[in-house]
């Protein structure tokens, strides 16, 4: 029988969770983050998904886990001590992934920008910019050596245009998608011109920017994650992966 492997990646908004084997991929779900469930009822959801694909959580050998939701990782400590017998992982920047750092102690540094690094530099091993849009929009720079030279942390699209909804009272939320033109001619387009044409404008300046600024590091690959990676992608000037 094959190992198996449990990856879960807590976020701010989402919780991704993964089944991997020596084989490579099984299966995977996603559901929304919530610090008010106990560990039994995190529990609960997992055994259920997990038995959908006649799965015994208790033939996982190891389970990886980042988290940047320091409440979610203290229940899912008590769930992994309870419920599983796996070796747990916890990603850090101490975590030993090959990765270096500009300064002397890097545990501030957030699993989700570690896991991006070691991801961009293990599958396309050169310089790479990433860009993560998630409940916040990140764009960092791992070296082809491994080293971290740094991030920048902005408001999410999702967030951003969630609040403008929220405080502008003639605005009405909209479904987000690519805008047809720069300037609209209805409050939708319009919207969707400063909301996602103006969040990709910005991320197609900092690694303008950041390209500029680490010329002498040689070339870059420009790599795109995140639940809507897509949406931003496909409006953006830069050549990205």
């Amino acid at each position: 029988m094959q190992n198996r492997y449990l990856v879960i990646d807590v976020g701010n908004t989402n919780i991704e969770m993964g089944i991997y084997s020596d084989a490579g991929y099984v299966c995977s779900w996603r559901f929304e983050s919530e610090v008010n469930r106990t560990e039994d009822e995190y529990f609960a959801v997992i055994r259920s998904l997990a038995a959908e694909h006649e799965i015994d959580l208790q033939q996982v050998e190891t389970c990886c886990v980042a988290s940047v939701v320091p409440e979610l990782s203290r229940i899912f400590g008590h769930l992994f001590h309870k419920y599983l017998t796996a070796e747990i992982v916890n990603v850090t920047a101490y975590t030993p992934l090959g990765l270096s750092f500009p300064m002397s102690d890097p545990g501030f540094i957030g699993a989700d920008l570690i896991v991006n690094a070691y991801e961009a530099l293990n599958k396309y091993n050169t310089n790479c910019i990433v860009c993560d849009f998630g409940t916040a929009t990140t764009v960092q720079l791992v070296g082809a050596d491994g080293f971290f030279y740094g991030t920048l942390i902005a408001p999410g699209i999702i967030i951003s245009s969630s609040n403008l909804f929220q405080k502008a009272s003639l605005l009405t939320k909209i479904q987000l998608e690519s805008p047809k033109q720069t300037l609209g001619i209805n409050t939708r387009d319009a919207l969707l011109s400063g909301i996602v044409m103006g969040h990709s404008l910005m991320v197609d300046s900092f690694i303008r920017k950041i390209r500029k600024e680490y010329a002498h590091l040689g070339e870059f690959k420009v790599v795109l994650t995140g639940g809507i990676s897509h949406l931003v992608g496909n409006n953006l000037e830069e050549e990205t992966i």
